[in-house]
């Protein structure tokens, strides 16, 4: 091999070296605190909850459990769509002028003129929507329903019980998702129809909002016979998790779908809804698993304190 080749050779190996040198760094960085948190772990609870946490989703597959959550909720909101095209049928109908009336409320123009679009569409079989639709919500929402037991039984390590209560837990599903999105909804008006200050302080209480109904939802849950305080930090995880979604989606998503062509608009708006839906499942099991540890630890903590 002649000079000026081997000096482009040591020239090209250059950087792949000093990037090897430094990914080996990482590494051993990332070991040895790996291993000084290990050590740490009998001394501080929030070390334990950390390791614990991981530990108990990577135990019950919580990533599987999560996507197959979002599967429940995708087949539920379509079983809500189709129910919602049936009544947009009755309001085109009735000469109501529907995508104004979407665009007032908060609505993006390509998303409030594709329900306008499904409106007008839906007039004819409007009664067959709204029948066929009530049924499949009632259907989906029992999938759901059982898929959220199995998943908290689950992260609590206790078995499912039987369900006592079936239409009002039925009733009890429909109602939980329909309080957040109503909520979005007014969120959403207020930001289109009151001052910035207004329209951010509400955005932001929603996140209270998401907290609460999950911490109602997670009292009903399978889990160990614990006082409500238990279900705290699951519900301010998924408050939090969803209100950032919620954010970005308002501040900055809605934008760039309302500025995009109609077809983008329509693919990114499945995408998002899917990717969204995957995540709020993923979220679920997250929760669910937060609060089983953190009272694992706490009673553990407890014991030793008391000896």
């Amino acid at each position: 091999m002649s000079e000026p080749q081997a000096q482009e050779r040591s020239a090209e190996e250059g950087p792949k070296s000093s990037l090897k040198v430094r990914s080996e760094a990482l590494k051993t960085r990332g070991l040895a605190l790996y291993d000084d948190l290990e050590r740490r772990r009998p001394e501080h609870a929030t070390i334990e909850v950390g390791f614990r946490w991981l530990e108990r989703d990577k135990e019950i597959a919580g990533g599987v459990l999560g996507g197959g959550l979002a599967y429940r909720f995708f087949f539920w909101v379509l079983a809500l769509t189709v129910l919602l095209a049936g009544g947009l049928g009755f309001a085109s109908s009735s000469g109501t002028d529907v995508e104004a009336e979407a665009e007032d409320a908060g609505i993006t123009g390509s998303l409030a003129s594709t329900i306008a679009t499904a409106a007008e569409q839906s007039e004819t079989g409007r009664w067959w929507l709204v029948i066929s639709g009530a049924i499949l919500v009632l259907w989906f929402s029992f999938g759901l329903l059982r898929a959220l037991r199995l998943v908290h039984a689950a992260a609590w390590r206790v078995p499912t019980p039987p369900l006592r209560n079936l239409p009002k837990a039925i009733g009890f599903v429909v109602a939980a998702p329909l309080v957040v999105l109503v909520a979005s909804a007014f969120s959403g008006w207020v930001r289109t129809n009151a001052a910035d200050p207004v329209g951010v302080l509400v955005t932001l209480l929603l996140g209270v909002c998401f907290g609460a109904v999950w911490l109602w939802v997670s009292m009903w849950l399978p889990s160990k016979d614990v006082p409500w305080r238990a279900f705290l930090p699951g519900a301010i995880l998924f408050g939090v998790g969803l209100e950032a979604l919620y954010v970005f989606t308002a501040y900055y998503l809605q934008i760039k779908l309302a500025n995009a062509s109609d077809l983008y608009g329509a693919l990114g708006l499945a995408t998002t809804a899917l990717f969204y839906l995957f995540l709020i499942g993923r979220g679920v099991v997250w929760a669910a698993e937060l609060n089983a540890v953190v009272w694992d630890v706490r009673r553990r903590t407890e014991g030793s304190s008391s000896r």
